[in-house]
């Protein structure tokens, strides 16, 4: 902000430029209304303010500018944020709501499929997902072994040997104790991990007794995979001479 003052009255002063917070304090006793920073940015948004220069290198606002805007439309402005305040959730708060991951709800906003604004996420939208993309969500291999009601990562690389499902997305996480190595996080869609469980030839409810369960996983995987074995162990050893034939 800048050291020059704008006179307004006789008996009072503001400064030309300011802020963000402060101009919007300086409009809300003006207006009369209970304007915010966020209306001010919405009115940046809508190009009915501008920024004037930088200050410390933050942008500052003309104050003459936002006082001479029309009364409707900063009580317009007001009413609009606080209806929305109304309607919405912040992010976390709304992915607890519907018992998502709040990275698959911020998935979707990114995506278009539920309106935000900010942080904020359209109730209405949220409890629609929420029925409408049920499954849907990115779960990691541990979580998709406890679906399938199998260990996890014993069990569960079978299933990935097998090429019986594909990751959804990666992402890289540093190693506990390090800030240099990574491992790779697979995610996979929830409702391809439910899918498994009409898997044709597989007895999901095997892997829960005798034999050990890495050997029930592999006896599957080979079942399912067939390409995977070479075609004379399919067919068992071969036969030997007749007898007496060298």
């Amino acid at each position: 902000m800048t050291d020059t003052a704008l006179e307004t009255t006789p008996e009072e002063t503001v400064p030309e430029t300011l802020g963000r917070y402060r101009l919007a304090e300086l409009m809300a006793q003006r207006f009369d209304l209970p304007v915010t920073a966020d209306d001010v940015d919405e009115l940046l948004a809508r190009g009915e303010l501008a920024e004037a220069c930088r200050y410390k290198k933050w942008p500052v606002y003309s104050t003459a500018a936002a006082l001479a805007l029309e009364a409707g439309l900063i009580e317009r402005t007001v009413t609009e944020r606080t209806a929305w305040l109304e309607a919405s959730l912040p992010l976390d708060e709304a992915a607890k709501r519907i018992g998502w991951h709040w990275h698959d709800l911020k998935r979707m906003g990114d995506e278009g499929r539920v309106s935000r604004r900010g942080d904020r996420y359209l109730l209405a939208d949220v409890d629609r997902l929420a029925a409408e993309a049920d499954g849907e969500q990115h779960i990691t291999g541990k979580a998709a072994a406890e679906v399938l009601e199998i260990r996890h990562p014993v069990d569960w690389k079978y299933v990935e040997d097998a090429g019986w499902i594909e990751p959804a997305e990666t992402y890289e996480q540093y190693v506990r104790g390090s800030r240099t190595r990574t491992l790779t996080v697979a995610l996979y869609r929830l409702a391809d991990v439910q899918a498994l469980r009409d898997l044709p030839g597989v007895d999901w409810e095997r892997l829960d007794g005798a034999p050990p369960k890495e050997q029930v996983a592999r006896e599957l995987s080979r079942r399912a995979a067939p390409s995977r074995v070479e075609p004379h162990r399919l067919m068992g050893p071969a036969p030997g001479p007749p007898n007496g034939v060298a």
